[in-house]
This record gives structure tokens, C-alpha cells and sequence, in this order.
């Protein structure tokens, strides 16, 4: 999915340089009819695209493991929304995890005969009626309207990495995960290049990997996403056309789009209004869940309907806090201020080389009470200095957390989101947490605000703990 996500946007951004040869490259796409009355891509507005990565093996090899042994009409292995805003200077990604437990609509085939609705696993709508039916699906729960839709499959996925010259990571662990469980891949631990099929092998690995669930395969696809993002961006393949022009030959017959968006012109459109968009205004967010009461599975939790208006309404996401009006705010004169940490909701970013040293602080700070909303890699990866950044009005909670973390340095931030408080990780921190000796409230409220400090992005992929720097 992370190449599937790319290549829209690489195809659409060469179709003028290549002329004639562009249009055969956006001729390789084959149609893809699930959208109603699909229309051309506009320059401004919101849009919508759904991106399926589906498993199935027909025609693709053992190396996947058996159509027999998983099903020859696969099910949408990966799901993401991709919500791009009015301006097209900001994107949300929303992960669809495959074992949730949804309503599914009744649904037509392509045969014409119909699925009754039912509830069931949220992959088994494309599997019993088709990618039409996961846009139905997705439709029905989010109240949201998909513009476009596009598919891509293993074999596409395996080729584009091989056009690519492979992804480069660093591994924190080695990975031997038999075919029959999925993935098929052994990987040593340390920095090396994937080819395609290991590329896609870590993509789908998940029962060898922590607790073997596919939330947590999705933050390491997250991640790998974030890694493939950075690296082809350094490639500048605008300069090498032979091999740009087989990167997205390949790019292109992995694909299958629906005809408003598989338009020479559309394609050029949408890559003209995204421009300006960089990678850190990308927000990766899975959907929000709770296990279901057989421990088997998960349900969205309500507070998904928050991420669903914010996409609808097009606000951003996470959303910004909203500050007390100055009349409502407790005064020095008049309240006393007291926060625990059981108060504080906070932002882990590791800004150092050291693997998982975000998910330890963020373990730390859970044992002494407080709320960790997200743990994530810094987009500086050699922060000389930890700081802590807030919002506005939450200063006293950001001097909690020095206390415990025993930093000093602090400021306020007015376009800090995803959290009260956000900590950046640096080199001068300890390589572990002391928890004090008595509970830390604080109670006196701060004179002086610090100046503002640049926001350390709260968008981060998540940090899986797979993988490593790379030097």
C-alpha cells in the first residue's frame, strides 16, 4: 500500500515530461468499476480514495502460500483510507484493521446474485462480493463518500520494489516466519535492502512478530510506509528517465483504478494540487478500536464517529485542542490549580538513535499514572537536548512531566496536536527511568510561559520497535 499510494502521485507527476509514452503508461492501469459515476479529479475540494491491497494468491506462486490453503478470490488484505483536504496541503490515512467486526451491507456480484448484510470480519466484504463491497462497506459505517478507489495485488507490490532497486531498513531483530503462516520470509536482523518479495513478506509478516495481532502489523506497515516515503523521495528519479520509466512501468500494471482517476488528466490534476503537501503533513491514524468480549477480535470504539466528522468536515486530524475562554479559566486569585498525572495525556517522539527508546519512556510514564496517547520516531534522529512542548493553558502539566522525566527544558506550542503534552527524546537523556520516590502533583501555578518552540511532529509513524535507524 505504500507503493500503491505513490505511484498515483509519481505517474501523474511524469505524464508531461513522457508525452506519448505516459499515455501508454496510464493505458497499463485496468479499469476498475465500483464507483458510481465516477468523475474527473478537480484541482481543489476534498477527496477520498480507498486503497485495497488484496491477498489473493491466484497465479502468483507458492512463495505466497496456496490459493487452496487461503482462498483463490482473496480478501482486502490492507485497507486505507486516504482523506486529502480542500487545499490539498494536508492528507489523513486511516488503517481499516482486517479483523474488525462490522455491519456488513447486503451486496451485489458480479455475477448479479446478492449477499445479504450481515455482521462479520471487515476483510470478508471483499471476499464475498468484491472490492465494490468493501466501498459499500466503508461507506455504510463512516458516513463518508468515496471518490475513487484503487487496488493493488501481490505480485504488483513485489515488482514495483524490484523496479524501485528494493527498500533499505534496519531491523532490530530477525524475522523467520514460515510461508504457511503468511509470509514466508527469513530476514537477519541489522541493515540490508528487500527485495520485492521480502518487501512484501515484512509487509504481511505478523505471527512471528510481538503479539502476533494485525493491529500491530499495521503499525509496521505504518512504519515501513514512513521508510519507503523517505527513500524514494531522496531517489530524484525525474533525473534518471530510464529508470524512472520502469518504475512506473511496473507501477502501473500492479494497478487497478477506477476511471475517474485512471485519466491521463486526472492523474496530472491531482499531482498539480499536491505540490505543496510534504510528507510530515501526512496523518497515519488507525481506526479506533477495543477488543470484542471473545478477546478474538475488535470493535470500533465511538470515538472513531471523531475521526469520520473530521474527514466528512474536512477539520484535520488529530483535532486541536480547544482552550478555555479566559472568563471560564481558573485564575491564581481565585482557584488553586492541582494536577496528577493521571490528568496529563502525553506525546512520546524518540529523538535519538536508540531503538524503542520511545515505547520504554511511554511504558515509564504509564507506570506512574499517566495517559500516553502516542509513541513515535522525531523526524531528527540526533536531538542533542530532550525538550517538552504544550499547549496553551497546560503548562502546569508539562512541568509534571519534567518532574518525572527530570527535564528542564520547556515551552509552549500553540500548534502541538495530539496531545496536552509533547516530549522529544534527546541524546542528553538517561538510558533509563527512576521513578521518584513520592507521587508527583504539581500545584503552583507557572509565572512565565518560555517562548514558543517548533512543533516536533505529533503525525509521526508509529514506532513498532522493528525497526532500527539507519546510519
Amino acid at each position: 500500500m505504500a507503493i500503491a499510494s505513490g505511484v498515483i502521485l509519481i505517474v501523474a507527476t511524469v505524464a508531461g515530461i513522457f508525452g506519448f509514452a505516459a499515455r501508454n503508461l496510464a493505458g497499463n492501469i485496468k479499469a476498475l468499476e465500483v464507483i458510481a459515476s465516477p468523475k474527473p479529479v478537480a484541482e481543489t475540494g476534498p477527496l477520498n480514495i480507498l486503497l485495497m491491497g488484496t491477498d489473493t494468491r491466484t497465479d502468483q506462486g507458492g512463495g505466497f502460500g496456496s490459493e487452496t490453503e487461503y482462498g483463490g478470490t482473496g480478501r482486502s488484505d490492507t485497507t486505507i483510507l486516504i482523506h486529502l483536504s480542500n487545499d490539498r496541503k494536508s492528507a489523513i490515512a486511516v488503517s481499516i484493521p482486517r479483523d474488525s467486526v462490522v455491519n456488513i451491507p447486503a451486496c451485489t456480484k458480479e455475477d448479479g446474485t446478492t449477499v445479504t448484510e450481515r455482521t462479520d470480519l471487515f476483510n470478508s466484504a471483499f471476499s464475498s462480493a468484491g472490492p465494490g463491497c468493501t466501498v459499500k462497506t466503508i461507506e455504510t459505517l463512516t458516513g463518508i463518500t468515496i471518490n475513487h478507489a484503487v487496488i493493488v495485488d501481490f505480485v504488483g507490490f513485489s515488482n514495483v520494489v524490484d523496479a524501485l532497486g528494493g527498500i533499505k531498513v534496519c531491523l532490530t531483530e530477525p524475522i523467520d516466519e514460515p510461508v504457511e503462516n503468511g509470509a514466508g520470509i527469513q530476514l537477519p536482523a541489522g541493515v540490508q535492502t528487500l527485495d520485492g518479495k521480502n518487501a512484501l513478506g515484512l509487509m504481511r509478516a505478523r505471527y512471528s512478530l510481538a503479539d502476533g495481532s494485525d493491529l500491530k502489523r499495521i503499525e509496521r506497515q505504518q512504519e515501513l510506509l514512513s521508510i519507503t516515503i523517505d527513500q524514494v523521495t531522496k531517489m530524484n528519479l525525474i533525473t534518471d528517465l530510464p529508470a524512472l520509466y520502469k518504475v512506473l512501468n511496473a507501477a502501473t500494471s500492479s494497478l487497478r483504478m477506477d476511471a475517474g482517476l485512471s485519466d491521463l488528466d486526472s492523474l496530472v490534476t491531482l499531482s498539480t494540487s499536491l505540490s505543496s503537501m510534504g510528507s510530515k503533513n501526512v496523518s497515519f491514524v488507525t481506526v479506533p478500536y477495543e477488543g470484542t468480549p471473545d478477546g478474538n477480535h475488535v470493535q470500533w470504539t465511538a470515538a472513531a464517529n471523531d475521526l469520520w466528522s473530521a474527514i466528512i468536515n474536512d477539520t484535520g486530524w488529530p483535532p486541536s485542542e480547544v482552550v478555555a475562554a479566559p472568563s471560564e479559566a481558573p485564575t491564581t486569585e481565585t482557584e488553586a490549580i492541582v494536577v496528577k498525572p493521571s490528568d496529563v495525556s502525553v506525546v512520546v517522539l524518540n529523538g535519538t538513535k536508540r531503538a524503542g527508546f520511545a515505547a520504554l519512556t511511554g511504558d515509564y510514564l504509564k507506570t506512574q499514572g499517566v495517559n500516553v496517547a502516542e509513541v513515535g520516531n522525531a523526524p531528527n534522529k540526533d536531538t542533542a537536548e530532550s525538550v517538552i512542548v504544550h499547549t496553551p493553558g497546560n503548562a502546569l502539566k508539562a512541568q509534571l512531566i519534567g518532574q518525572l522525566l527530570g527535564i528542564t527544558n520547556i515551552a509552549e506550542d500553540p500548534q502541538l496536536v495530539g496531545g496536552d503534552v509533547a516530549i522529544v527524546l534527546g541524546n542528553n537523556a538517561p538510558t533509563t527511568w527512576t521513578a521518584p520516590a513520592n507521587p508527583v502533583v504539581v500545584e503552583t501555578p507557572v509565572s512565565e510561559t518560555p517562548a514558543p518552540a517548533p512543533s516536533p511532529s505529533a503525525i509521526a509513524a508509529p514506532e513498532s520497535g522493528l525497526f532500527c535507524p539507519l546510519p
